[in-house]
């Protein structure tokens, strides 16, 4: 026999009520406390001041200082937290702000001029080097688990702008094929943790200006530090 819980009196639905806020203020303190994490706007002049930090530090294009705070820039961000070894949340926060105000732009783990792209595995994030100096660092989700991207030395040897993976049956556009049937590009969804089957994603705003500074016989160093 089904037994019914009484419902509650209106003054008791009330509490709860309240209570239940009070415990989502208190588990989200960060939705609170930050504008970007609770959605709401927050004043132009802030936005561009972390946009022109980042686009300093080449983790944001020139063209994307502009004042909003759309996914590109939340990508740069979490690139930026990814460098930092903060949380990847892609809020500017004040944790991320300070870490902002005393930045240096990154430099190569690989040793050269030569014009080179460096894929770190434990930072998920992608290098494009130039003349012995970072151009632009991007955030990128690389091989999970059993399917992880191998460290090693390659060069692009395959580029495609409509490229389908047939195993997965999935587009690949602007893919630059580095080793077997592992390329570098655009994705859909790149988490911020390892999450494809060998492949490095990049996000549509980075995907086409790196396959076009990526020709074939460009080395790739994939490195696990």
């Amino acid at each position: 026999m089904e037994v019914r819980a009484p419902a509650p009196s209106p003054s008791r639905a009330g509490a709860a009520a309240v209570a239940l806020v009070a415990l989502a203020l208190v588990l989200a303190p960060s939705a609170a406390a930050d504008p970007l994490a609770a959605g709401v706007s927050i004043r132009p002049k802030t936005v561009e001041e972390v946009q022109r930090k980042l686009a300093d530090l080449r983790f944001l294009p020139r063209r994307g200082v502009d004042g909003i705070f759309g996914d590109q820039s939340r990508a740069a961000v979490i690139a930026f937290q990814k460098w930092e070894g903060l949380l990847r949340d892609g809020i500017p926060g004040p944790v991320t702000q300070r870490a902002l105000a005393g930045a240096k732009r990154p430099t190569p783990l690989t040793r050269g001029r030569r014009d080179r792209v460096e894929i770190l595995l434990d930072r998920q994030v992608l290098l494009l080097v130039r003349r012995g100096r970072v151009a632009r660092v991007s955030h990128v989700s690389t091989g999970k688990p059993r399917f992880a991207t191998p460290a090693g030395r390659y060069e692009i040897f395959r580029k495609r702008r409509r490229a389908v993976s047939i195993p997965y049956e999935v587009r690949l556009p602007y893919a630059s094929y580095f080793v077997g049937g592992i390329a570098v590009h655009q994705a859909r969804s790149v988490p911020v943790e390892p999450a494809s089957h060998g492949c490095v994603r990049v996000t549509r705003h980075d995907a086409k200006w790196l396959y076009r500074r990526t020709p074939v016989g460009m080395p790739v160093r994939v490195l696990r530090r």
